[in-house]
């Protein structure tokens, strides 16, 4: 009825409760009076495992082993919803999500299957307000809690269906994110590095010329494809290919294994031809940010932007330069905001940008309602 548990997690298991193990008999042993029966040591066994019985009598794994298990497990072997296995990023996304409602259990109430009900929803969300997270991070615990639910459920491990009910939801804020219009992507375009020094960051990076222009040179592919950075960044000379004398990306996408294939214009063949036909060389994401702020304030990238975000409950506005709020993703989402502005039809940038409804991709763009007004008013039905 239930998939079998990794070798290595149950011999983890099983060595972490032989110690316990021992240190309870040391216990009962020190104890006068005291039968040592199988029935106490079997309950021990039953608490350390957080083991429950399902309706027809048979054990059961606890949510919280449950969840341990899911991570180990699904790291290595395909999910049976994707048939892949949780990428890294996810499988550290999700790690974090366990060791956070594993410190609500030990710190508020122990968290059961039993347990998760319209109450739990309630206490778990006011604890994580008051732990200072912001409204977007508390929604992604909601969501992954949800997950690890609906799979214990389908394993058998529980009847309790309270997460699929319409109040469990994962809370959400929309973050006014910003975007790069075509002449800020220009200004960086044309920023002069040559006379650039090198900089290491208070975090440690070291700066060269080189990577500040490789970085500059993803970053604007990213503009002018609409490319994430687990893409754009990985791409090869083998991903051009030619049709008609026009040149074009092709690739498979790592999020959703999308196989696309985007048009290059003028600003990515001068980057080609910058690098003899060649694409840039892959940098860790948090050095192209890094270097992303930089090349923003050194392209006068400057107007002042309000940010409102939720945190620990309380919403707060605080004011920013735009440089330095240029990320990886800015990229992606300057093209396509820049794209629906240019005219491009929404459901051609959706066949780039993967997004999966026009709803959804109305509300990742970043254009203003009257942005918006304007391309509309170019319809013949306004003329």
């Amino acid at each position: 009825m239930v998939a079998e548990l990794d070798k290595n997690y149950i011999n983890n298991k099983l060595d972490d409760l032989q110690h316990q193990l021992n240190k309870k008999y040391t216990k009962l042993l020190e104890k006068q009076n005291t039968a040592i029966s199988n029935d106490i040591l079997i309950d021990f066994c039953d608490q350390f495992f957080q083991k429950t019985k399902d309706q027809e009598g048979n054990t059961a794994i606890e949510l919280l082993p449950f969840y341990d298990w899911f991570i180990e497990n699904y790291s290595v072997k395909p999910l049976i919803s994707s048939s892949k296995p949780l990428q890294k990023g996810t499988a550290k996304t999700y790690r974090n999500a366990y060791c956070i409602i594993k410190r609500f259990n030990d710190t508020v109430y122990r968290v059961r299957y039993d347990k998760i009900n319209y109450k739990f929803y309630n206490d778990y969300l006011n604890w994580l307000y008051e732990q200072g997270y912001s409204t977007n991070y508390i929604g992604t615990q909601i969501k992954i809690l949800k997950t690890i639910l609906i799979a214990s459920h389908e394993l058998g491990y529980h009847t309790n269906t309270e997460c699929r009910k319409k109040y469990f939801k994962k809370p959400t804020e929309v973050i006014d994110h910003i975007f790069l219009n075509t002449e800020e992507l220009k200004r960086i375009k044309k920023l002069d590095l040559s006379d650039f020094k090198n900089i290491k960051t208070k975090t440690g990076v070291f700066l060269t010329k080189d990577k500040m222009d490789r970085a500059r040179d993803l970053f604007l592919i990213s503009a002018n494809t609409g490319l994430r950075v687990s893409d754009f960044n990985k791409l090869e000379k083998d991903n051009i290919i030619t049709v008609d004398n026009k040149k074009y990306f092709q690739l498979t996408t790592k999020k959703n294994n999308k196989p696309i294939i985007i048009p290059i214009n003028s600003t990515v063949i001068e980057i080609l031809n910058k690098r003899n036909g060649e694409l840039p060389n892959k940098m860790p994401e948090q050095h192209i940010n890094y270097a992303l702020k930089i090349i923003g304030e050194k392209s006068g990238i400057d107007t002042l932007v309000k940010i409102t975000r939720t945190t620990g409950g309380i919403k707060e506005t605080e004011e920013y330069k735009k440089h330095q709020l240029i990320t990886n993703h800015t990229g992606r989402r300057s093209f396509c905001t820049n794209a629906y502005l240019s005219g491009m039809p929404a459901i051609d940038i959706m066949a780039i940008s993967g997004h999966s409804s026009e709803r959804v991709f109305y509300n990742y763009i970043k254009a203003n309602n009257l942005q918006r007004a304007m391309k509309i008013s170019e319809n013949k039905f306004f003329s």
